[in-house]
């Protein structure tokens, strides 16, 4: 709470659920190409780290991008982000940032780049998991996400954003986040 934005030159923020993607943003230097904040936490981002994106998005106007795998938990790492957690519901217009938009992994993404060699089948817990959140308030009359969900049923299986090195070492960088954002290719 006490900290205070004294120059921020980013455009943007990305959050991602992996230490090892910012990692490779990092050492990509995307945060100087695309002018971003790169962000990252080990699976479900902090009481601390959620402050820290609300607070850069409401009072700098930063649009914040969640980047995560596409499987259940990715998924609900975003709605927590987006739309807080219920066992802190009372503090969630200090945490929530309802503006936050999806550039993890989609369905889409799998067929697009051919990523079908690296589904991980999904496990009984995972199918489980997958139709409570199509259950959700917030996805439930999402038809974008409710397709989602039933691709992803299809496909049987989930896809690490780590896939994405079959592409190049460098692909995440230089070609699938530019090009998402570019193209407006999230999900709300």
């Amino acid at each position: 709470e006490d900290l205070e934005f004294r120059k921020v030159d980013a455009k943007f923020v990305i959050y991602m659920e992996k230490a090892a993607i910012w990692e490779r943003l990092h050492e990509d230097k995307l945060w100087d190409k695309m002018k971003c904040a790169i962000i990252a936490s080990q699976g479900q981002a902090t009481r601390g780290i959620r402050r820290l994106l609300q607070r850069m998005n409401v009072e700098l106007g930063l649009p914040v991008y969640v980047l995560t795998d596409l499987d259940p938990y990715g998924i609900y790492i975003y709605s927590v982000l987006k739309t807080g957690s219920i066992s802190l519901a009372h503090i969630s217009e200090r945490l929530a940032i309802p503006e936050a938009k999806f550039l993890g992994l989609t369905a889409d993404d799998v067929i697009k780049y051919d990523l079908k060699r690296q589904i991980i089948k999904l496990k009984d817990v995972d199918v489980k998991r997958l139709k409570e959140l199509s259950k959700y308030e917030w996805f439930k009359n999402k038809k974008e996400w409710q397709r989602q969900f039933k691709l992803m049923e299809e496909l049987k299986g989930k896809v690490e954003l780590d896939a994405l090195v079959t592409k190049g070492i460098t692909f995440i960088s230089d070609k699938y986040i530019p090009e998402k954002i570019k193209n407006k290719d999230w999900l709300d």
